[in-house]
């Protein structure tokens, strides 16, 4: 992103006085003393009638801060005219200092091209030095007989000529300061490129606020109207340079020349520095320096001391929990942008209505915003309050009651408050409940429920503030008022944000959860019978868990796309907490029927047909479905067929069944077989009685002999003829192991309760009565099934009948049918094992 390789927030949103400067920074500074009005740009021109058209308008409910809200309209508005301004004045000064370093710079050259002679070697020097010394010489020789040979040749004026040193520190302070004369212009020039605005006329109108603001940020972050301010400063350097160059000049002449420089240009600078260090004690002082307001936030910044936050007190000192986190820590690069472009507006206009209008936006935010720290450390939320207050009067003459004048207006500012204070422990003032209250007995709907829900926020101790939530909702669930989505949006919203932050007795909860959770349920009824997807049906997925488990993702907070994806594995054990206890959460009649349909619906395909859920998810689905069925919640006629065929499906493996519900567990799967014809269903429910009448207790047998379950799994094997093998052999594999249990309750009660056997006797006559053996003689006889199916299972649990009952005329056919499949697959696996338990039943019937 743009801001990637920059400070992660700019420093002027650090601190109150940061701001304050920052104010000023891009207005005021001595380049811009006479700046003078906007010019406008194209998109001044190409906006001005849609600009003229939003000036009294109005965003709808919940959308102050949406793609198109008029906030953005108005920050483009007023970035055109600002950077109009400021683009104009900082070209101005730029084009004065240009000027002025083209000027200087022609004069530090005159002077530089004499005092640079002075450093090169003279010839004429040269040429008068050996005329001296040959004269010197000549009256040296011993043909003059001069006794004094030397000779001294006073020039006029010489001690006032500067040295060679001299002239080297004249030439290095003049090139130094043509150096930075030029070093001006040459930054000057590309400042003109910076400053350049880009066209921005395309896209939404927050898509154009926020490329304007990012590159206002950039610019901030990388203090480029600092350095432009700065500009000004190097030929104030490069100036000092030149007066110096100018005083060691004159040094080594006349006193008082140099004295009468040296005053003149001490004073200007003495006077130079004093104005600096006034403008700097002084804001307001008129003796403004370029570098002035750079300097005071560097101080300010420096000296201010850092504030002691108190997480667990609001502002009157009273203590107050944490609310929770309800975004994600990471911040939006867009949502920075939107904040600072709020923040903008909120520091650079003064007109009361854009303030007004910039607060009232920050209620239409997402819940999901980021960056609205930015926002609260721009001082936003004092703002809010006090222009909430504004929104009522109140009469001191007479009642002293707060009365509601903006109904609207305040509702915009509680909402806006909401979201300032999210996941912190700000309360709301003291001296501002009482008009707090007043909204929420007004006669809006909206802006009464928008105060019950500031409130419930600002009292998360209480529980009536928390239950005023619920009431709103149930009075809209009964259809005594009509809640827009906005409002339910709200409502379920803080509840959620509410239970998440409670630090309430665990019976208060107890009994928010019994009068919430049926509510929530209707509203999700409701919901679901609306097109689309409603804010609703993904938030109260959420509350319920809240609420009824406890634990919830915090991802799933404020990524709404994730948590609609989540809805089924959110609500499965919510759900099944509901079944298995409904009184604990006063669900009853209608409520508590569609939590059953609901449950079953989705718990059903989504475990049947997915493997992407954890397997303590299906765990509590299995629980819970078990106890619907086994209550008759579940069943033919109450649920689809495909659902309950779903459903006994999940349910398989029985592992959860107590031998207690055993009975019970097989006369309903006994019952749903025969009132059932759907192939998937008789399946699902032979395969949970294959378990079930596995080493069972003679009560089971009992039980399945009463219902019949002989004749409906022989009805069960016959259609399998036509219609599926697979259900066939596992109608035979099941009454097989019936078989077996019973004759081995026959077994072990006969010695011991001689009572029980008339009854056990009477299942094998049903047996033998049956189809049973027919059907197996013609399933073995006329298809080759399974070796291993039938050496394992169907054999080894015929022998122990075969024992309590050999004279009966079946088993002869029974024996030879057998053994020629096994002389068929001889060699096989099991073939030996299958012809050992033939030699069994052969030696029983001839007993």
């Amino acid at each position: 992103m743009l801001m990637s390789n920059t400070k992660s927030e700019p420093e002027l949103l650090k601190s109150p006085v940061a701001w304050q400067g920052s104010r000023q920074i891009s207005t005021s500074s001595t380049l811009l003393n006479s700046s003078p009005s906007a010019q406008y740009t194209i998109s001044h021109f190409l906006e001005s009638e849609e600009r003229r058209n939003i000036q009294d308008s109005w965003d709808e409910l919940g959308a102050e801060g949406s793609e198109h809200a008029r906030i953005w309209h108005i920050y483009n508005d007023e970035s055109t005219k600002t950077d109009a301004a400021t683009t104009d004045g900082l070209n101005r000064g730029i084009d004065v200092l240009l000027v002025f370093t083209g000027l200087f710079s022609a004069v530090l050259t005159t002077f530089i091209i004499q005092s640079y002679q002075q450093m090169l070697p003279n010839p004429s020097d040269t040429t008068n030095a050996l005329i001296a010394q040959l004269i010197a010489d000549i009256r040296g020789s011993s043909l003059l007989n001069i006794t004094n040979p030397i000779i001294n040749i006073l020039t006029p004026g010489e001690d006032l000529v500067p040295s060679t040193r001299e002239i080297h520190w004249v030439n290095g302070l003049w090139f130094a300061a043509l150096s930075c004369s030029l070093s001006a212009a040459l930054v000057s020039m590309l400042a003109k490129q910076w400053i350049q605005p880009i066209p921005n006329v395309s896209g939404s109108p927050r898509y154009r606020a926020r490329q304007r603001q990012r590159r206002h940020t950039q610019l901030q972050n990388w203090h480029v109207f600092a350095v432009i301010n700065a500009l000004p400063l190097l030929l104030h350097v490069a100036l000092l340079l030149f007066f110096a160059g100018i005083i060691v000049l004159l040094w080594s002449g006349d006193i008082a020349i140099t004295a009468a420089t040296f005053a003149i240009v001490a004073l200007a600078y003495t006077f130079y520095l004093g104005s600096m260090w006034m403008s700097l004690i002084y804001p307001d002082c008129p003796y403004q320096h370029p570098i002035s307001e750079q300097l005071r936030l560097w101080i300010s910044r420096k000296t201010a001391p850092v504030p002691l936050l108190d997480l667990e007190h609001g502002a009157d000192g009273e203590l107050q929990p944490m609310r929770a986190l309800m975004t994600s820590t990471t911040v939006d690069p867009d949502h920075y942008i939107d904040a600072c472009a709020l923040v903008w507006l909120l520091q650079q206009s003064s007109n009361e209505d854009t303030v007004a209008a910039t607060l009232q936006a920050i209620g239409g935010l997402p819940k999901e915003f980021t960056a609205f720290h930015v926002l609260r450390d721009a001082a936003a939320v004092p703002m809010v309050l006090q222009h909430f207050s504004s929104s009522f009067h109140r009469d001191l003459s007479f009642d002293l009651q707060w009365h509601v004048a903006d109904a609207e207006g305040a509702e915009r500012y509680c909402r806006a408050w909401v979201r300032l204070t999210h996941g912190t422990s700000l309360v709301w003032p003291r001296n501002l409940r009482a008009p707090l209250n007043s909204l929420r007995e007004a006669n809006n709907l909206h802006a009464a429920a928008i105060a019950a829900c500031t409130i419930a926020l600002n009292s998360l101790e209480s529980r009536s503030p928390q239950l005023a939530l619920i009431y709103h909702l149930k009075a809209f669930v009964k259809g005594d008022s009509n809640l827009n989505d906005l409002t339910q949006s709200w409502l379920l919203d803080t509840f959620l944000e509410c239970s998440l932050s409670w630090e309430l007795r665990a019976a208060i909860v107890s009994d928010i959860s019994k009068r919430a959770i049926p509510v929530l349920l209707q509203l999700l009824q409701r919901a679901k019978e609306m097109s689309g997807t409603p804010h609703s049906r993904i938030t109260i997925p959420l509350i319920l868990r809240s609420i009824t488990i406890g634990n919830v993702d915090l991802s799933l907070l404020w990524d709404e796309e994730k948590r609609s994806q989540a809805f089924h594995q959110t609500m499965i054990p919510v759900f099944a907490s509901i079944v298995q206890n409904p009184g604990l959460y006063g669900v009853t009649g209608d409520v508590l029927d569609f939590s059953v349909t609901e449950f079953s619906q989705i718990a059903a395909p989504v475990f049947t047909r997915s493997n992407r859920f954890p397997l303590h998810i299906k765990d509590i689905a299995r629980q819970g479905l078990s106890k619907l069925y086994l209550d008759g919640q579940v069943g033919v006629g109450l649920v689809p067929d495909w659902v309950l065929a779903d459903i006994l499906q999940i349910l398989h493996p029985p592992v959860n069944v107590t031998p207690e519900q055993r009975p019970w567990f097989v006369k309903t799967l006994v019952h749903t077989l025969t009132a059932s014809a759907d192939l998937n269903i008789e399946i699902g429910c032979i395969r949970l009685l294959e378990p079930l009448l596995a080493d069972c207790q003679s009560s089971v047998i009992r039980i399945f002999t009463e219902e019949n379950g002989i004749a409906v799994l022989l009805r069960a094997a016959h259609t399998g003829d036509t219609d599926s093998r697979r259900l066939q052999l596992d109608c035979i594999r099941t009454l097989c192991v019936f078989i077996k249990s019973s004759a081995a309750c026959y077994l072990q009660e006969e010695p011991l309760c001689p009572s029980h056997s008339p009854s056990l006797e009477k299942q094998f006559n049903l047996i033998f009565c049956s189809d049973f053996f027919k059907t197996l003689i013609s399933a073995v006889g006329a298809r080759r099934w399974w070796l291993a199916e039938i050496a394992d299972i169907w054999l080894p649990s015929l022998l122990p009948l075969c024992q309590i009952r050999p004279e009966e005329q079946i088993w002869r056919r029974v024996e030879v049918v057998f053994r020629n499949f096994a002389e068929n697959n001889i060699g096989e696996e099991g073939s030996e094992r299958m012809v050992d338990d033939l030699d069994k039943m052969k030696s029983f019937l001839k007993s």
